[in-house]
């Protein structure tokens, strides 16, 4: 579906900026050490399988972490 991964980007961006924009830049770099370019996805970019899985892995992680204590 058109606009998944761009969607999953900017989940994973609210929930580890936690609505602060200072973070933000810290997120991006994350996703770009992993090979994703957040500035690559629009709402009109084809489905990418593989950055779709890698970012809702990155969701998952982060909030089993959450889940555990994890400040």
């Amino acid at each position: 579906m058109a606009g998944e991964t761009k969607r999953l980007i900017d989940e994973l961006m609210r929930v580890r900026a936690k609505g602060n924009p200072a973070l933000e830049p810290f997120v991006r770099v994350h996703l770009m050490l992993n090979g994703i370019d957040p500035a690559r996805y629009t709402e009109n970019t084809p489905s990418d399988p593989e950055a779709e899985r890698l970012v809702r892995k990155m969701i998952d992680d982060f909030r089993s972490q959450k889940a555990n204590g994890a400040p």
